[in-house]
């Protein structure tokens, strides 16, 4: 499991101007549409299950 920090994912993944705010994220997050959990009060996006999603919009993000 590799875990990064859901603001690094937010803007190593995504183009300036263009991400998603945290708010969004945590609620993908914890509705199981974006792979990752919640440590404390820190939001972790997982990249190895992120790899292999059948999500989409995680499959375009990963694509760019």
């Amino acid at each position: 499991m590799k875990l990064i920090k859901a603001t690094q994912f937010r803007t190593r993944y995504f183009e300036k101007g263009s991400e998603p705010d945290m708010k969004t994220l945590k609620k993908c997050i914890d509705e199981g549409e974006l792979p990752g959990q919640r440590i404390g009060t820190i939001y972790y996006v997982d990249l190895d299950r992120l790899k292999v999603s059948n999500n989409p919009l995680v499959n375009k993000v990963l694509a760019a």
